[in-house]
């Protein structure tokens, strides 16, 4: 009976030191409206947005009124090209690019308004991503992907006790392949702080 009351008072007091902890861990996901831009490629082929998503991880260190924010994370981005030159006897076909990538943001906040259950944020930072541009080949095989790309972000955040809403503007900025300008991206994000 000893042992278990002890075992239950070191819990506690670890839970208690990591609720005054600077540090959060969570997790996170979301929605996202993605274009690729084909202008460099040929004034022949349009884009549309599409739908994508992002499921990830994420560790905060709140340092006073600005804190730091690097991130792992899964995407996957769509993008819908319309008039690329169709095979003899064909018609114009309309191919989904989609982009499967591993994203490293690293994001800088301030927070502007912080109250004992909610904060409202601001935030702007690069972003690493590797991945893989699938149904490249409908465009012409000359076209060599980019597996890295560098983009930043920004955004604002709203937290409510443990939950985390981000809405955020994702601009690359150099090209995922040649001619192919990286995907401009709005993002939601809802999020749940674990620790």
């Amino acid at each position: 009976m000893k042992k278990l009351f002890l075992t239950v008072c070191v819990c506690v007091c670890g839970l208690a030191a990591m609720a005054q902890s600077p540090i959060n861990i969570g997790i996170h996901g979301g929605t996202s409206s993605n274009r690729i831009n084909f202008k460099d490629l040929t004034s022949a082929i349009s884009s549309r947005s599409g739908q994508g998503y992002m499921l990830g991880a994420f560790v905060r260190v709140n340092l006073g009124a600005l804190y730091l924010e690097p991130s792992l994370n899964f995407s996957h981005k769509k993008s819908i090209a319309e008039g690329i030159q169709p095979a003899a006897g064909e018609d114009r076909p309309t191919i989904t690019l989609k982009n499967n990538t591993f994203n490293i943001p690293v994001m800088v906040g301030l927070n502007l308004l912080d109250l004992s259950i909610a904060k409202i944020r601001v935030f702007v930072g690069p972003q690493y991503s590797v991945g893989k541009l699938k149904n490249l080949k409908y465009l012409g095989n000359e076209i060599k992907q980019h597996k890295s790309n560098w983009s930043g972000k920004a955004g604002v955040g709203v937290d409510i006790w443990k939950l985390t809403f981000d809405v955020d503007y994702e601009k690359g900025f150099n090209k995922i392949a040649h001619e192919l300008k990286a995907p401009r991206s709005f993002n939601f994000t809802l999020g749940l702080k674990i620790l």
